[in-house]
């Protein structure tokens, strides 16, 4: 039996942690192989390029973990929706269950379309989605449409595509005596598995010269749809997802302690808002559906028995007592 309909929200939440936890310990065993590579190539006249490459695929697993974190977000998201629903409408499960879902649009005419599935919601509920929604806020660094638009790729049309970021690059040129470098910075993502990172250019320049590098760089994960925003893309990977997690987290605090007057995680609620909650009073309590009636099937007479059957012999669940032999 659940104890309260957020107790689902903060399981899927764990769940979403495991996931991450399990994405981290791939992304490390893969740099464990030295999956990348870098080279300087002369272009002539001093011109030199430094680029990165891919030697070895990511493993489709880091992927499928990344598809299980966004799902588990995403159910808990609409999860928070269905448990407020039941607090306010005092039943469980709530009435139109079905229509229920989180609302994420990024644009208005959506939002206005799809408010009906809303409707078993109190008036501050419906405002306070409408104040988080993409199309009232930066799109760009709404960690709602990030969660919305990468789960559906996962879930409807593939995996998310997988690369590498250049989030640390600081390299030492050595160069021969009386020589100048000017340094131009390149791409960071990789893209079909390479990317030209910096631009060198030594002057003046003879190609009887011979310049050594060391690169000093860092690769992160990242996912070439995620890496199309320029809020997200400069926070690395690893520290959105916790950012993200917390976010989430907050939603739920936020809904279940204007539901109940209790979160299991209040301390990521401000006070205002705890007094905001306090105010309005809490809604009716929860009143369960009655369990259906039990239709017994017409009486059959029993049959005679054995010890053996009794004890369970050659039942496949095995023996309901211990051998007494």
């Amino acid at each position: 039996m659940i104890d309260s309909p957020f107790d689902d929200c903060w399981n899927r939440l764990e769940r979403a942690h495991e996931h991450r936890s399990a994405l981290a310990a791939i992304w490390n065993e893969y740099l464990d192989d030295e999956p990348f590579d870098v080279s300087l190539i002369h272009e002539g006249g001093g011109v030199h390029i430094l680029r990165v490459w891919q030697t070895t695929p990511i493993p489709a697993g880091f992927a499928l973990e990344l598809g299980e974190w966004l799902y588990n977000l995403r159910a808990c998201l609409d999860y928070i929706i269905w448990a407020t629903c039941a607090h306010v409408t005092g039943q469980m499960p709530p009435p139109d269950e079905a229509t229920l879902q989180y609302p994420i649009y990024e644009h208005k005419s959506a939002w206005d379309n799809n408010e009906y599935r809303l409707k078993h919601l109190r008036d501050h509920h419906r405002e306070m989605l409408l104040r988080v929604q993409p199309f009232n806020s930066d799109a760009d660094a709404s960690y709602l449409r990030v969660i919305n638009r990468l789960a559906r790729i996962d879930r409807h049309r593939r995996l998310t595509i997988t690369t590498g970021y250049i989030a640390e690059r600081a390299p030492v040129v050595e160069v021969p005596d009386g020589c100048q470098v000017a340094l131009q910075w390149g791409q960071r993502l990789l893209v079909d598995g390479e990317a030209e990172m910096a631009r060198l250019t030594v002057s003046p320049w003879t190609d009887d010269m011979t310049i050594w590098i060391n690169p000093l760089l860092g690769i992160d994960p990242e996912v070439n749809e995620w890496a199309e925003s320029k809020s997200w893309r400069r926070i690395p990977f690893s520290d959105r997802m916790k950012m993200i997690q917390a976010c989430v987290a907050a939603d739920i605090a936020g809904y279940e302690y204007d539901c109940r007057g209790t979160s299991r995680r209040s301390e990521l609620l401000t006070q205002d808002y705890v007094d905001a909650c306090d105010e309005r009073g809490r809604p009716t309590p929860i009143m369960r559906k009655p369990p259906p009636d039990v239709k017994w099937t017409a009486p059959v007479a029993g049959g005679p028995g054995t010890r053996d059957r009794f004890e369970g012999q050659g039942f496949p669940s095995g023996p309901a007592s211990p051998d007494r032999s």
